[in-house]
C-alpha cells in the first residue's frame, strides 16, 4: 500500500510559511552560495608590554642604578640600552653616562657564566677613570642577570685588557672588581635617587659586601 504524502506536504508548506515570516527568502531553484569576502578576526591583543630593568650610570663619579622601562628582558636589549644616555631628565640630578656616544654592541656570547661583549671602536674614545666607569656600568648591568658572573671585552672582535679599581688590569672581570665605584648611601642621598632606586642600590651594596 502506498504511503500517503499529505503529512509531508503539509509540513513543507508550514516550514516555507515560517521562513517567509522570518524574512528568509525562498528560491524556486537551487543556487550556489557565494563565499563571503569578509574575514573574522580576533580582538587585537594588548600593545607590546614594557618591563623594568636595572641599568647602571654615573653620578658624581660613582656608579648608580637606574630603573628603566624596556621592550623586553633580553640581555642584548638591556646592554644596548646601557650604551645610550640615561632616561630623559636624569641630567637634572647629575646622572650621566661615561660610555662614549655612538658605541654599539656588535655581538655578545655567553659560555657558562662568562659573557663576552664585542663593542665598536667608539668605545676606545674613553680613557682613564672614565673608562673604568664605562666598563663598570656594563659589568654591573650585565651581572644583574642571573647566570652572568664574569665578563670579557672586545673591541671590533679583538680582546682587550680591562682596567679595574680593585685589582688593576685583567682580561676577565666581575662585579667585585668595580664595587669600589658603586655609590655609597651618602652618594645616593646626594644624587636624590628615587625610593625604589635607593632600595635597589642598598641591596646591591649588601650583596657585593657579602661576596667580594
Amino acid at each position: 500500500m502506498q504511503r500517503s504524502r499529505v503529512p509531508f506536504a503539509v509540513g513543507l508548506i508550514v516550514s516555507l510559511g515560517w521562513l517567509s515570516a522570518c524574512g528568509v527568502g525562498v528560491d524556486s531553484k537551487p543556487r550556489v552560495l557565494e563565499s563571503s569576502s569578509s574575514t573574522s578576526t580576533l580582538p587585537a591583543g594588548p600593545a607590546s608590554g614594557r618591563v623594568t630593568s636595572v641599568l647602571y650610570f654615573v653620578n658624581d663619579g660613582a656608579l648608580v642604578p637606574q630603573l628603566s622601562e624596556l621592550t623586553d628582558r633580553s640581555l642584548q636589549t638591556v646592554l644596548e640600552a646601557d650604551l645610550l644616555p640615561p632616561q630623559a631628565g636624569s641630567e637634572a640630578n647629575g646622572t650621566i653616562t661615561s660610555i662614549p656616544a655612538g658605541t654599539r654592541l656588535i655581538g655578545l656570547q655567553q659560555v657558562g657564566d662568562t659573557l663576552t661583549l664585542n663593542l665598536s671602536s667608539e668605545f676606545d674614545n674613553v680613557v682613564g677613570l672614565s673608562r673604568q666607569q664605562a666598563i663598570g656600568q656594563l659589568v654591573l648591568t650585565a651581572t644583574e642577570r642571573p647566570g652572568v658572573g664574569r665578563l670579557k671585552f672586545e673591541i671590533n672582535g679583538d680582546p682587550i685588557q680591562v682596567s679595574t679599581p680593585a685589582r688593576g688590569d685583567s682580561s676577565i672581570v666581575t662585579a667585585c672588581d668595580f664595587a669600589p665605584l658603586l655609590a655609597s648611601e651618602d652618594d645616593a642621598k646626594s644624587a636624590h635617587l628615587e625610593v625604589e632606586t635607593s632600595r635597589k642600590l642598598d641591596a646591591r651594596l649588601a650583596d657585593l659586601n657579602s661576596h667580594c
